[in-house]
């Protein structure tokens, strides 16, 4: 053990890094063998703790409040009402995940999102929130509920109630869709 003191960062209090290494175990490392301890400790002596990061940053996080997520879907509702399949895509993260209502081949992509929409806008979709419950989290924050499409197929238009799921992340200082799960309710 280095005689150096060295400032670690841990979600759990009272581990000191400059106390022997089974010293530093964290309860739920006590329900693991020596080998895999969540700290870190063991093994590769090179290896910090899994909590801890490389360097010195900081990290910020932006405000993210229910509000937000009241206001990141009206966002993307409103992009839909434009019917411009690319300003709906440019609302998601380049590696989003979107796991679409009407298709059953998941968008990992914006080439394949946006293809999605192309199609999807066709029936002039409108969104309506029915229940929401909102999660947040450092620069992160998701919202999940049920919401009703109104949308026009074959010239009639009907309601279709679903699930959702959106996962948001504030990215370079701006909220992207990184998940997003929609699906049809089950029929009673």
């Amino acid at each position: 053990m280095s005689t150096q003191t060295r400032t670690r960062i841990s979600g759990t209090q009272f581990i000191d890094a400059d106390e022997a290494p089974r010293s530093r175990l964290s309860l739920s490392a006590s329900h693991r063998d020596p080998y895999h301890p969540v700290t870190g400790t063991g093994g590769d002596p090179n290896f910090g703790a899994i909590d801890t990061p490389v360097n010195e940053s900081c990290v910020v996080c932006a405000p993210a409040t229910r509000r937000l997520a009241e206001e990141l879907f009206d966002a993307w509702n409103d992009a839909l009402q434009t019917g411009d399949a690319y300003r709906v895509t440019a609302l998601y993260a380049e590696d989003a995940v979107l796991l679409p209502t009407v298709s059953n081949v998941p968008r990992t992509s914006h080439a394949e999102i946006q293809d999605y929409f192309e199609h999807f806008l066709e029936k002039k979709p409108f969104g309506t929130i029915n229940s929401r419950n909102v999660k947040l989290g450092c620069n992160k924050l998701t919202d999940a509920g049920t919401y009703t499409f109104r949308v026009t197929d074959g010239g009639e238009t009907k309601e279709v109630p679903a699930r959702y799921t959106f996962v948001y992340e504030n990215r370079d200082g701006a909220w992207k869709i990184v998940h997003h799960h929609s699906s049809m309710m089950p029929t009673a």
